[in-house]
């Protein structure tokens, strides 16, 4: 069967990409194209969140095909070099759409690197995620030593692709390598909903959120500053973001406490406390 990835809307700014290459749902380059040509649409489309899911019974990825690595690596390089162009991962880390990925189950290897690789992340209660390419002579490739890294830490993170056992979604969670937990029957509607609050807000002011976060990463404090100041500039200086900051003012004026006057949900009326880590 033809690896497929599939685009829906489920409500307004957010799109649904859902990866479908059965029955083990292995990644490979044509699983990869699919997905990117999914999301690169969307975004063109003006969504402001994109969820990656999986229709697979406890799959999200189980890792990257196997057959495709040896296949790939067992021809001797020849040719000069050429650049490549930047590949799925890469893509989602940059584009301006949020990206966020729901795993109801396995995602280890390129699984859990497609995760890491996302904005946001959020799994079901059964689900698990791993690095377990130690166990089969190589290491991590898409960025399952660089940003898992960066998302819970040095030792965390060797410790993690050395062992090369799976962790519990639980753990994960604990760790900070994703958001939310969430019972494996609500998965996807948990993951819409979240997507469906993000999206109320405006896009450019995600789009420049995530861009002053993935840039400044990498810069020294006084240049990543200095990018978020410029780009805190660039929104606090567009119309709509002018309006909405006056009106808050005006609802702060009339008497709304912080949460009425920003349009927040008051967290002591919200479901399931202590689930998420934002």
């Amino acid at each position: 069967m033809t690896p497929a990835a599939h685009l829906s809307w489920p409500a307004t700014g957010v799109a649904l990409v859902t990866l479908d290459n059965p029955p083990r749902n292995f990644g490979n380059n044509e699983l990869a194209v699919r997905i990117l040509a999914c999301v690169t649409e969307a975004d063109k489309a003006g969504a402001s969140v994109v969820v990656l899911a999986s229709d697979l019974p406890g799959i999200f990825i189980s890792h990257w095909s196997l057959s495709a690595l040896v296949d790939a690596y067992s021809r001797p390089p020849g040719g000069p070099a050429r650049a490549r162009p930047p590949g799925l991962f890469d893509v989602l880390e940059t584009l301006p759409v949020v990206t966020m990925a729901a795993n109801n189950g396995q995602a280890w290897g390129g699984g859990a690197e497609l995760s890491w690789a996302c904005d946001l992340r959020i799994a079901a209660e059964s689900a698990t995620y791993g690095q377990p390419e130690v166990a089969l002579g190589i290491i991590p490739g898409g960025g399952g030593t660089t940003r898992l890294e960066r998302l819970i830490g040095s030792t965390r993170c060797l410790a993690m692709v050395l062992d090369g056992r799976p962790i519990t979604a639980q753990q994960a969670l604990a760790m900070g390598a994703i958001n939310q937990v969430v019972p494996d029957s609500e998965l996807r509607a948990q993951a819409i909903a979240w997507a469906v609050h993000i999206a109320q807000w405006p896009r450019a002011a995600l789009a420049a959120a995530k861009r002053a976060l993935v840039e400044g990463r990498d810069l020294p404090m006084a240049a990543a500053r200095r990018n978020e100041v410029q780009l805190f500039s660039e929104t606090a200086r567009r119309a709509d973001a002018q309006a909405l900051m006056a009106a808050a003012q005006a609802r702060y004026d009339a008497g709304a406490d912080s949460y009425e006057a920003i349009g927040l949900t008051n967290p002591t009326r919200m479901a399931s406390p202590g689930s998420t880590i934002l």
